[in-house]
């Protein structure tokens, strides 16, 4: 679990500093909440929101140190099957909407483990990255340097580039640099000057010489993070079904077999080339939902990722050769 100390609480807000209070008691000394509620005298309907919200919101982080025997069968499974170094299968949970956080309870640990001080760590964006900002405890690695992979919104957003970038970067009291530039450019030579931008050129560049990347991929579904939020318009994504495409990765719209389809979005899109991608010296795939299992699976064919961290419905998928409809 991780806390505030006393010292960080201050300016913070009285509640908060309940809540911070709460979740020491319950989790480090074991009190119940009825023993909580009576201490502070409050109800216990209060000391279960406040648990609530601490874990919500990352102050409270849980990790729990097993694993299925369903999950671990299926990692073996995968790594033979796609030639992976490290395959992680956390729970589905029954619920979908709480894919995000499973998925970012899965990666938590690895990322806490793996980034070294000098590290060199390539993001992508969305949901799923978010979450694994929450999960992660950080520490002290102030030669870390984080990069965005490819560009983003013009606005302030949780999901964002730079925001995964900056919120990785703070975990470990390091650096971050993003492109400055929107996903997918208005035309093919309007995309050309900003790759030509020396200030991406040298994000690009640093990019290509990190030592971990974490990406996501997507779909083309109404769950996509790019329909959702109008980089991919509802014509975009028919046509890009009609030329073959099952999601992207980092922007790149791929078929079935992990290639690049032709069409318009694929010549105005701002991140690194996957074929870059391939060469940095360990990518990590963390991405889930069966509705994503056609594009996880092109873009573990092509080798273009690693390790993957998945979940175990969408795992149990991949695993089957047979078709699914």
């Amino acid at each position: 679990m991780r806390t505030n100390s006393l010292d960080d609480d201050v300016g913070t807000s009285s509640d908060e500093q309940l809540n911070i209070r709460i979740a020491w008691y319950y989790y480090i000394t074991d009190m119940t909440q009825q023993q909580i509620a009576d201490r502070f005298g409050i109800t216990r309907v209060r000391v279960n929101k406040a648990l609530a919200h601490s874990r919500e919101s990352g102050v409270v982080q849980i990790r729990i140190n097993s694993k299925l025997a369903s999950c671990v069968r299926l990692e073996y499974e995968l790594e033979r099957l796609y030639g992976l170094s490290r395959v992680t299968v956390v729970p589905t949970p029954d619920d979908d909407r709480f894919i995000f956080r499973v998925l970012g309870v899965g990666v938590a640990p690895y990322i806490h483990d793996q980034v070294f001080d000098g590290c060199t760590l390539a993001v992508g964006w969305g949901r799923t990255l978010r979450q694994a900002v929450r999960e992660t405890r950080g520490r002290a690695l102030p030669n870390t340097t984080v990069l965005s992979l490819l560009g983003g919104l013009h606005y302030g957003s949780a999901n964002n580039t730079a925001e995964i970038a900056s919120s990785f970067a703070s975990l470990f009291g390091g650096s971050y640099f993003y492109l400055a530039a929107p996903v997918y450019a208005s035309s093919d030579e309007y995309r050309d000057m900003i790759l030509a931008e020396a200030s991406v050129q040298d994000v690009l560049g640093k990019a290509r010489d990190a030592d971990i990347a974490l990406v996501t991929v997507g779909d083309l579904t109404k769950r996509s993070l790019m329909i959702e939020l109008g980089l991919v318009s509802p014509e975009d994504a028919k046509s890009l079904k009609a030329a073959g495409a099952v999601g992207d990765l980092l922007g790149h719209y791929l078929n079935k077999d992990g290639e690049e389809v032709d069409h318009p979005l694929n010549r105005r899109v701002i991140s690194l080339n996957l074929e870059d991608l391939r060469r940095i010296k360990k990518v990590v795939l963390v991405s889930g939902g069966p509705y994503k299992a056609d594009i996880i699976r092109a873009v573990l064919s092509r080798k273009f990722v690693h390790e993957l961290v998945i979940d175990e419905s969408t795992a149990e998928r991949l695993a089957d050769p047979s078709p699914r409809k």
